[in-house]
């Protein structure tokens, strides 16, 4: 562990800050002053003595230099924005290696992970108080619900689930390394995970919902399979009633199984958006395109398949690796990849199970959506990394997510 110096203080509270930010979610410039306050911070926590250039740290870098060269080869009004975002999703992060060589962050990581789930539950708690006042117009109809909250909360249900969904995690993982003795905490954590289901059936995104449960039973396999903890009995019972009671709770499974009996896939929309990535990667030659053409090509696509709405919208290919594919080619594809597989293979070789969910349910997340391209996105995303990055990161042994046997 080196000294503490004045800048590990300040890191570590605007790191809580960073965390109680989701709460004022409509000031965007909050969230970006706090974002950039905490990069240059987590810049300042570089200390040679630590390699920063290693294998596990080359696809970040390597993402981020081909974004840079596509930035500047194809200089526009957009370049600085698309650089300094890349900045603090790929690069940023890495100083999380730095980090925990801090006692001081060490000792508060739980607490600010816990903030965060706090104050992603007041608005789970708003918005199921919403959904109940707003009963006489949705009439329990999941999409009409989900439409009147969004317009509501002049917020992208898809972005509010991802941040529910890991805030379910976090406290997931928070209750089976719970201490016995601190009941109060354990019972508040209870009901705070009982408002995050609560408003992720509300909201009733499909890829976020489904992963969260998919992450449920690999996490019970994790946790009481390849340790000892707890009752398997007991919490397997829990689990299964849970899954049952989403599934049941929401209607939005419902709805995707009668489309698909329905309707051929090829007549949905996902479908023609998907196509015409595919098809504009495709004349690319698989090098990608100046970016900032890629919507007008997309565009065109869809009016040449009569899906002339979603041009009208401006549609994006909503799938962040094809979204890669189509800026930087096949390149910054296979670079993108190979974060994840970082994080993904070193997070499950050294047991951090809670970050191996985290790094999946992204995974899961880019599927369907850009979610690095909008600020929201990108809040989650670098709040997650600069969190728990650095835990793999390290060769440290102090593993802050290892279980310990109680």
């Amino acid at each position: 562990m080196r000294t503490e110096t004045k800048t590990n203080y300040i890191l570590i509270v605007l790191l809580y800050l960073f965390a109680l930010s989701t709460v004022l979610y409509s000031f965007e410039a909050i969230q970006s002053v706090v974002m950039i306050l905490s990069s240059v911070f987590m810049i300042l926590q570089f200390r040679s003595e630590k390699p920063f250039f290693t294998t596990k740290t080359a696809p970040f870098l390597l993402s981020f230099i081909i974004i840079c060269s596509i930035g500047l080869w194809y200089y526009s009004s957009k370049s600085v924005q698309l650089i300094a975002n890349n900045l603090l999703l790929f690069v940023v992060p890495l100083f999380s290696i730095y980090l925990y060589q801090s006692k001081r962050f060490l000792e508060n990581k739980a607490n600010i992970l816990l903030t965060y789930c706090f104050a992603v539950g007041l608005l789970c708690v708003y918005i199921v108080g919403y959904y109940i006042k707003d009963i006489p117009n949705h009439q329990f109809n999941w999409y009409f619900a989900r439409f009147n909250i969004e317009n509501h909360l002049h917020f992208h249900g898809t972005y509010l689930s991802l941040w529910m969904g890991v805030a379910v995690l976090f406290v997931m993982d928070f209750l089976v390394k719970r201490d016995e003795s601190k009941t109060y905490l354990n019972y508040s954590v209870a009901v705070l995970m009982v408002f995050l289901i609560a408003g992720l059936i509300i909201i009733n995104s499909r890829m976020i919902l489904y992963s969260v449960l998919f992450l449920s039973v690999l996490n019970y396999y994790f946790y009481y399979y390849k340790t000892n903890l707890g009752s398997k009995k007991k919490t397997f019972l829990y689990l299964i009633a849970l899954v049952c009671l989403i599934l049941f709770l929401s209607q939005r499974y419902i709805a995707d199984i009668e489309f698909l009996y329905k309707n051929a896939v090829s007549n949905s929309s996902r479908y023609t958006i998907c196509y015409c990535s595919l098809q504009t990667i495709f004349d690319s030659f698989f090098w990608g395109i100046d970016p900032n053409i890629i919507q007008n090509k997309l565009n065109t696509c869809y009016d040449n398949y009569g899906f002339y709405e979603l041009s009208k919208e401006n549609i994006n290919s909503h799938n962040q690796y094809l979204d890669y594919f189509l800026k930087g080619g096949i390149l910054l594809f296979i670079s993108f990849i190979f974060t994840l597989i970082v994080k993904l293979r070193h997070s499950l070789k050294q047991k951090n199970y809670l970050y191996f969910s985290i790094s999946l349910l992204f995974s899961f997340a880019f599927i369907t959506e850009n979610i690095l391209v909008r600020q929201y996105g990108m809040f989650i995303y670098v709040f997650c990394d600069v969190l728990l990055l650095g835990a793999i990161l390290s060769d440290e042994s102090h593993n802050a997510d290892k279980i310990e046997e109680r």
